[in-house]
Parts: structure tokens; sequence; C-alpha cells
């Protein structure tokens, strides 16, 4: 958690966020969008079809096997009537964190494009899983998943030279990576990332989760989502996808197995699935 010694350079980055990082503007008129229930189909369209690129990987990914319509998607307005605003909030949203998150990683270890990958797996696997235990929503979590790592391009930009000494610190043992950056930094990527999502308007229990999700047994009980993505991280990072300096050495908290009711055969299978259903060149590609 913050360092209330240590804030400086936290509190430096949150002032600058909307500079550093801002939400591009179709995005957020898509999920302003279709957060009500009033709007209207062609309100949507409208807002969607100036940008042509969107338009071109939404339609890529609803024409995908993963959504397995028997006809193909050739206009917008087709895809959000067969996929549902929702849906369609949730494409657009990955293909704006494929470019986002398109750059290499340097204080993590990640090539260009490994974040996006990681992440995605992440969304996959935590949609997955929402599904297994009954989530309410699935297609939230996903972006849950999708969002979770978001801090670290924050610090990566703005505070590559400092994070020499967070590596330094983990090196010495006896810490998660986790508690390396809070040691070294006063903040961990979660917890930056989290203001991020915050100063984007999105849901406060995705905000949260994103917050916890190296510590899931410190967030509130009543998030569930916290404890889906957490397994899925660290499914993914178990799989080697997007796989940078910190991958595999952070905790996977048992209260997390527990509060689901997951078993190490769960896991197992939850392994195949992403894997069968990992296709992001296929998706996105171009």
């Amino acid at each position: 958690m913050v360092d209330p010694n240590n804030t400086e350079l936290f509190e430096e980055l949150v002032t600058k966020i909307g500079d550093l990082m801002p939400l591009p503007l179709t995005i957020r008129k898509i999920i302003q969008l279709t957060r009500d229930p009033q709007t209207e189909l062609k309100d949507l369209v409208a807002v969607l079809g100036k940008d042509q690129a969107m338009v071109s990987k939404i339609l890529k990914m609803a024409n995908s096997s993963y959504y397995g319509f028997s006809r193909q998607i050739t206009t917008i307005q087709h895809g959000v009537v067969c996929l549902g605003y929702n849906t369609i909030k949730n494409i657009a949203l990955t293909a704006s964190t494929q470019t986002l998150f398109k750059g290499a990683v340097i204080s993590y270890a990640l090539g260009d494009g490994s974040l996006f990958k990681h992440s995605y797996g992440v969304a996959m696997a935590a949609r997955i899983i929402a599904r297994k235990v009954s989530h309410p929503n699935p297609e939230e979590v996903y972006v849950m998943g999708l969002l979770h790592d978001v801090g670290k391009i924050i610090v990566d930009q703005y505070a590559k030279q400092k994070f020499i000494d967070v590596i330094r610190e983990f090196r010495k043992g006896g810490i998660t990576f986790n508690e390396a950056e809070e040691k070294t930094l006063g903040f961990n990527h979660g917890e930056i990332g989290a203001k991020v999502t915050e100063r984007w308007n999105l849901n406060p229990e995705l905000v949260q989760t994103i917050d916890f999700h190296h510590r899931p047994n410190e967030a509130p009980p009543e998030n569930v989502s916290v404890h889906i993505v957490h397994i899925a991280d660290v499914v993914v990072e178990m799989l080697g996808i997007g796989l940078g300096y910190d991958g595999l050495n952070y905790e996977l908290h048992p209260e997390s197995m527990e509060r689901l009711k997951l078993t190490e055969a769960d896991i197992e299978r939850l392994m195949m699935d992403v894997m069968d259903e990992y296709k992001t060149e296929d998706i996105l590609e171009g």
C-alpha cells in the first residue's frame, strides 16, 4: 500500500495522469453511451463510425472464431445488434488497449506488445473463471483483467531510473516484487493503475480490483472480482504469456482459491482453456 512517509512520487504522478495517459475520446464516448439504457443504436454507431481503425478491429474480432456467428458481420450496425452494447464496449476497449500497450515496458523487461499479450490473456482467463463461478457480469471482469497492469506504463515512463532500485531490492530476497515496489517507490503498480482508471471514470469495483489485484486478501470482502483477476493473472504468468522481469514473482493467495472454491484441477483446466482461446495475433494483428 502507499507509504504515508514516501508519497512524493505517487502524488506527482497522480497529478499528471490526465496528461500522461488520457483515455481516447472515442472510448470515453462509447463508455458513456453503453452505460445509458436509453442510448439508441444510431447514436453508438455514429460514434464508432468516426474511428475507422477501431471499426476495422471490431469487425475483425466480431468475425473471429470466439464469437462463432454463422454469417459474416460486415457492418458496424450488424455487429452492435449481434453482440450487444456491453460486448461492443469491451471489444473497443481491447482495440484501444492494444494501441496504449503496444510499446516495450523496459522497467519490467516487457518487449513490444508483451504487456498487451499478457493483459489480453488475463482478460480471457478472468472471463472464463467468472463464468465458472457464476459471476453476474463476466464481461466487466474481462475489462478488469484487460486493464489490471495499466499502472506499469506510468511507472516505466516516469520512474524508470528509480525502478533500478526496485530490482536491486527484490534481488536481496525475502520479499515479493510488489513489496519491493512499495519499499522503493512508496507504492505499487496496482495502486497507480487504480488512479489511472479512476481518472478515466471507470466503475469503482474495477478501480478497486486493479488496486488490489496482487493483494486480494486486503480488498473489501464484497469484491469477488479481485480474486478472479488475481488468479487469472497468476495463471497467465504460469503459461508464460507476456512474461516480464516480475513474472512468477508474486504470491498466489490461497484465500482467492478458497473464496472461489477452485481446486488445482480447476486451475489446470483453466490453463488449457486459455491456451485454446488465446488467439491475439489472429484477432488483433494489423
